[in-house]
């Protein structure tokens, strides 16, 4: 009976110990699945922070994108203003160059002008000139053929005589 209350002792330390082990285990197996708990909700939490960030990074990528057209589309029309500038300029060269030569041609003009006035003149006064000689000249013929009438008259009464 020794022995089996030896046995009987040593059984129910090996089932203290292995009672201990269990509570021990299930201790250890509830830490376990505690921090696994923990480390998946951490898990959940870091996926949906990536997800927030890939939806951030592509707001982002698509806010570069429009930057980047804008960036362009402005650097494009600055080149379409330049160009512009540039014509504007030449334009104004050409305007210039332009004024200076209407400037030039009407002085020209002017002094065609005033020079054909002149010439104008002139012309009207040899007209004048014209028409007095023409006038003197048939006076003077008119004259000559009275005169000439008178000198055959007279040279009839010399012959008569």
């Amino acid at each position: 009976m020794d022995k089996f209350k030896e046995k009987l002792n040593a059984l129910r330390a090996e089932a203290d110990a292995a009672n201990a082990r269990a509570e021990a285990a299930e201790q250890q197996l509830k830490t376990i699945k505690d921090s696994f708990q923990a480390k998946e909700n951490e898990v959940n939490s870091l996926n949906n922070k990536i997800a927030l960030l890939q939806l951030e990074n592509d707001r982002a990528e698509k806010r570069i994108g429009q930057v980047k057209e804008q960036n362009a589309a402005e650097a494009e029309m600055k080149a379409q203003v330049d160009s512009l500038t540039r014509k504007v300029t030449l334009l104004e060269a050409d305007l210039s160059t332009a004024e200076s030569a209407l400037k030039i041609a009407q002085d020209k003009v002017r002094t065609l002008e005033l020079s054909s006035e002149q010439w104008e003149r002139k012309a009207t006064h040899l007209e004048r000139e014209k028409t007095d000689l023409e006038a003197k000249l048939e006076e003077t013929q008119k004259k000559y053929q009275q005169t000439k009438q008178e000198l055959e008259d007279t040279l009839k009464q010399l012959e008569e005589l």
